[in-house]
């Protein structure tokens, strides 16, 4: 709010000081005293101590208060995760944070002129799909400490950058867990991983593995690879134009796949078996270059909340913690297809 100096109260101040002023000079005589100089100076500092003191908290030092606490807030930066929308959203088949999942059976046999050997039914063949019923998993933060004395101190909003970062933190922790589910954990019919030598080409991995993906008739378009630095640093090495031309312009493909980029890819060990999650990482291990189907994964989410304990006595502060239901996995839980790892 601000503030005005009230002319009636600084002409009542003076009239009040000029009174004591006089009746000063007229008791002591022996003192030279001018009454008129003496109200002006008494009036004028009454004036501004009492503007000044009674002034809305914080005015007098706001700036240096903003000199002194100004706060660039150089989070961690928050890594690329749009990888994640390369699949399906089934958030909206959500129910009380369980998701009904369908996994697709097989398909129907068929048979070429079958009546013309045959005088009864066609066969009746069983191919219902598999339902699974998955609960959500639970994402939580640690608790934080937020205190609001000291909040009062700061130019900056303390309690947002608390709240981002915890939001940061559960998108960071799901991304890395996202890819390490939708990468492959074997190498059979459906699913392929290719264990580079120390000089083989990584265009020749992904020309391989497109042509693996091809002979199951995979649709290219639905394929996407997440390509780690040290295999994008080889095919910069191996051919020049090439690499230029996938880094030139976003949604490029290699080969077909989509090419995207995150650094938390999973390891696998050097006979090519994928670590477990949260393994330490040894010197021989090999990060992979994921490969997926849009088709064959999926990504849900279910209720988000925020826990603030408010005031709390023991810490004067308020504690937050912040919890998400969500799920991000593979549709064919049972038999992942169409899953790829260039190490």
């Amino acid at each position: 709010m601000k503030k005005r100096l009230s002319l009636l109260a600084l002409s009542i101040n003076f009239i009040l000081a000029f009174t004591a002023s006089f009746v000063f000079a007229q008791a002591v005589p022996s003192v030279e005293f001018n009454p008129v100089v003496s109200a002006t100076v008494i009036t004028l500092g009454y004036a501004a101590i009492t503007y000044f003191v009674t002034m809305p908290k914080g005015i007098l030092q706001e700036g240096l208060q903003t000199e002194v606490w100004i706060a660039d807030i150089k989070e961690q930066p928050l890594p690329d995760t749009s990888f994640i929308t390369q699949s399906q959203d089934l958030s909206a088949f959500v129910r009380n944070n369980i998701l009904h999942l369908a996994e697709a059976g097989v398909d129907p046999d068929v048979f070429l002129n079958y009546f013309t050997e045959n005088n009864e039914e066609l066969p009746i063949q069983d191919i219902n799909d598999i339902p699974h019923e998955v609960i959500l998993q639970i994402w939580s933060t640690a608790q934080t400490k937020h205190n609001n004395l000291l909040d009062a101190e700061l130019s900056y909003d303390k309690r947002a950058s608390i709240l981002n970062r915890h939001r940061n933190a559960l998108a960071k922790n799901m991304a890395q867990r996202t890819a390490f589910s939708w990468s492959a954990a074997s190498n059979d019919a459906f699913n392929k991983i290719i264990n580079l030598g120390a000089n083989d080409s990584v265009i020749d991995a992904f020309i391989d593995m497109r042509a693996f993906m091809k002979k199951l008739d995979i649709d290219m378009s639905t394929m996407n690879v997440i390509l780690q630095s040290d295999h994008e640093a080889r095919i910069q090495k191996e051919d020049k134009k090439l690499y230029k031309e996938i880094i030139s312009e976003k949604g490029a493909t290699l080969y077909d796949f989509k090419i995207h980029s995150y650094s938390k890819t999973p390891y696998y060990t050097a006979a090519g078996a994928k670590k477990p999650w949260g393994s330490t990482i040894e010197a021989t291990d090999k990060q992979a270059s994921n490969i997926w189907s849009s088709e064959e994964v999926f990504r849900c989410t279910g209720d988000v909340e925020v826990y603030p304990t408010l005031k709390h006595s023991g810490w004067q502060s308020d504690l937050f913690s912040m919890g998400q239901r969500a799920l991000n996995g593979k549709i064919r839980s049972n038999a992942p297809k169409y899953f790829g790892a260039i190490l």
